[in-house]
Formats: C-alpha cells, structure tokens, sequence
C-alpha cells in the first residue's frame, strides 16, 4: 500500500466520530425502548430518556455485528445475556425474535414477538414479524390477528394485505379476501392472482377470468397468473381459451397435471391427431402419469375406460365409480381405472375407501406427487393422523413449487397442527 492509499486523518476522525454518534443513538434507543438502528423514530416514546448501562449497550451492538455475521446462535447469546440485565427493553426482544425465527424456533420467537408487542404495542413492523412466527407454528388464528394489528397501524402494508388474502383463501372465506385486496394495487400481479382465485372460488369464472388477465398485463411472464386464467376459462366452458393459457405455460415449465389438462382439452375439441402426438411426448416425459395413461387408453380406444373418463369430467362421480370399479375388478394392476376409481371415491366423501386405492397407486408408482397428495387429504378426512403426515411430507418432497404453491401452502399451515395431533394419538409406553 502507498502512502496515497492511506486514510486521511480527517477521514479516521470523521469515521470515529460516525461510530461515537451511532454508539450514543443505539444507547438513546435502547433507553427508549426502540432500536435507532433498523426501528427507528416513528412512534419513539416522547419521554426523555437516560442513559441505559454501557454493558448492555455493548451487548446488544455486539449481537448486531453476530446477526449480521450469521452466527445466530451467538446474537441471541448475546442478547439473552442483555435481557438478564434488563428485561424491560422491547427490542432486544424484538431482536431476539428475528434471530430465534432465523433458528426456525418459531414458537420461542412468537414468545419473544409478544413481548415487545406487551411492551411497545405502537410499534408496527413487530406485527408483521408476529404474524410470520405464527403462521410458522400453524397458529393461522393469532397469525391473522397479528397481521391485522399490523394493518391498523400500516394500511398500506402490501405484503400484509396479501398474506391475509391468502389465509382468507385457504379457509375457503373468498369474500373476505377480495375484502382485504379491494384497495390494492399491486404492480407484480399477485393481488390480481389472489382475487381471481377468490373469485374463481366464488364460482364468478368470467370474473375471475377478467381480473386474471388484468393481472397478465401487469406481469404477463406470471406463470401461475396464466395457469389459473386457463383453468377459469375451463370452468366458464371455453376449452378453446383454456387450452391456449395451458400450452403457454407447458411450453415454459411442462408439468404432469397440466399435461393432463392439455390432452383432455384436445380430446374434447376432437383434435385426435394434436392428441395422439402430444400424449406420446408426454407419456414419454412422465411415465407415471395415471391420468395421461387413462387419456391415452381413451384414445386408443379402450370404449369402457373412455367412458368412465368422460363421466368423470362431466362429474358424474357415482357412475364413473361403477364404470371404474367394474374395470378394476377386470383388470386389478391396470393403472388407469384404479386411479379414476380413486378419484371418483374421493370426489364422493368416501375417503376411507379412496385410500386404499390411493395408497396402492403410492407404492406402485411413488414418483408421483398429486397422489400423496389425495391421500393424504383422505387420512386426514378420516382421523389418521400419523398416515396423513406421512403422506403430505412425501407430497411435499415431490411437489412443483410453482404449480403446487397453493397446496403446499395449505399442507404448511395444517402440518404444525397435525404433527402434534399424530404425536398425541401414539399409544402410550405402560
């Protein structure tokens, strides 16, 4: 190093000054019970406030530099070691939360959350930070009250609106979601994907349709935006369009389950040789598919198998259980009719039944996701606790994490709730 490489002395005054300044803030706010660095002024108490003691001072900047340096167990060492010495200051333990939610020891952190709400209510951004840890313990209750907590003190929490949303959506309470969304406007699309599945869940298809191509024009590469459209305009009846968002998206992140949805779409059209080609590409792909298998079947022109399909498209679950099983009886290893007679069980609300034949599709062909899935949704229809983990654990190992978002977001905030349900429904040791 040259001597022009050197810091000035100005220069090592000033930085020394700058730390001086900063190391008296963070005392200030600690005293006040905020942190200057990262919570800042807002909602700062307006009592003037003393000095609080150097050690804890120099704890919690210490736990800062750990924090910053990954070594969370070491910050929240350090500000355990702070709150020992006073118990009372709201963002060690705000700080102490984001390291134990980093640990993913989300209860401890909901703990730690609470009591900087107990102590600094008016603080907005530890809401938000409640909410996350709640909803990481599968407590979606107190999470939705924490996030509405935030939103009182932030209407214009975007981020916030939308987790609402969603939990609204996975309790099946659309209108409250579109509530949540009505004053919001998202530029990536997401508030316009939430809508339109609330709308979509509503049974409103042409709604739903609209406002999902709003949001294309906002984010018209949203894979998932496109997927639903294409799904909304299948429910409204116009296969033509639906096929059209389908083949968009397959082009860019082919998957099994939209595979499927391609070539009953192109069946239904009657376009039987784009079907015939497109399912031998796709066949070959994914070879497990029970649903492209029965589609090919249908094709080739296995009559009684095609019927059953169809019955089962058109939702008439009861006869296309009898068609299924007469199949299955005949043809017990045949994929296709075992996976349409599960199916049909399981659209009927006869679980139990559903998962035996769900289960046999697992262990025969264990490559493929949505069958975990179904299954797992049986066992937890029918009180089988320890089997419906099992298999959402397997879903999720498998699971897309683009066109499986919204069920694996339902199988996370259930699996908390559920492992201590299992855990309790062990036979005890004598």
């Amino acid at each position: 190093m040259t001597q022009k490489d050197w810091p000035s002395k100005d220069c090592a005054k000033r930085r020394l000054r700058q730390k001086n300044v900063t190391r008296r803030r963070i005392g200030h706010a600690l005293a006040c019970g905020w942190l200057w660095l990262g919570l800042g002024g807002a909602n700062t108490p307006a009592q003037t406030p003393s000095e609080p003691p150097a050690r804890i001072v120099a704890l919690f900047e210490a736990g800062q530099d750990a924090h910053q340096a990954g070594k969370l167990t070491e910050a929240l060492a350090l500000y355990d070691q702070a709150l020992a010495l006073d118990a009372t200051l709201a963002p060690l333990h705000f700080q102490r939360g984001i390291v134990l939610l980093a640990l993913r020891r989300a209860a401890e952190a909901v703990a730690a959350f609470e009591q900087c709400a107990a102590l600094a209510p008016d603080f907005p951004r530890v809401w938000p930070r409640l909410g996350a840890a709640a909803l990481a313990t599968g407590d979606t209750a107190k999470a939705e009250q924490a996030l509405i907590e935030a939103l009182d003190r932030d209407p214009a929490d975007v981020p916030t609106r939308l987790q609402l949303a969603r939990l609204a959506l996975a309790r099946d309470a659309p209108a409250e979601a579109l509530d949540r969304l009505k004053p919001l406007d998202d530029p990536s699309g997401e508030a316009d994907l939430l809508r339109g599945m609330a709308l979509f869940q509503m049974g409103r298809f042409a709604d739903a349709v609209a406002t999902l191509s709003e949001g294309l024009t906002k984010a018209p590469n949203h894979p998932v935006v496109r997927r639903r459209r294409g799904d909304a305009y299948a429910a409204q009846g116009d296969v033509e369009a639906a096929l059209a968002d389908w083949q968009a998206v397959y082009a860019v992140t082919p998957d099994g389950e939209l595979a499927a949805e391609i070539a009953g779409a192109l069946l239904h059209l009657r376009r039987l040789e784009p079907a015939r080609s497109f399912l031998k590409a796709a066949r070959s792909t994914f070879p497990s598919d029970a649903r492209l298998a029965a589609l090919e079947a249908e094709l080739d022109g296995d009559a009684a198998l095609g019927q059953a399909a169809q019955l089962l498209r058109t939702g008439q679950f009861a006869a296309a259980a009898e068609a299924y099983a007469l199949l299955v009886a005949r043809a017990p290893e045949a994929t296709a009719p075992r996976a349409g007679l599960a199916t049909a069980l399981f659209k009927l609300g006869r679980f139990e039944e559903a998962a035996r034949h769900f289960d046999l599709l697992a262990r025969r062909q264990p490559d493929v996701a949505a069958t975990y899935f179904f299954l797992g949704i049986c066992y937890d229809k029918i009180g089988n606790h320890t089997g419906a983990l099992a298999a959402y654990e397997a879903f999720l190992a498998r699971a897309d994490g683009v066109y499986h978002r919204l069920e694996i977001e339902k199988i996370q905030l259930r699996l908390p709730r559920l492992r201590r349900q299992a855990e309790q429904s062990k036979p005890r040791k004598p």
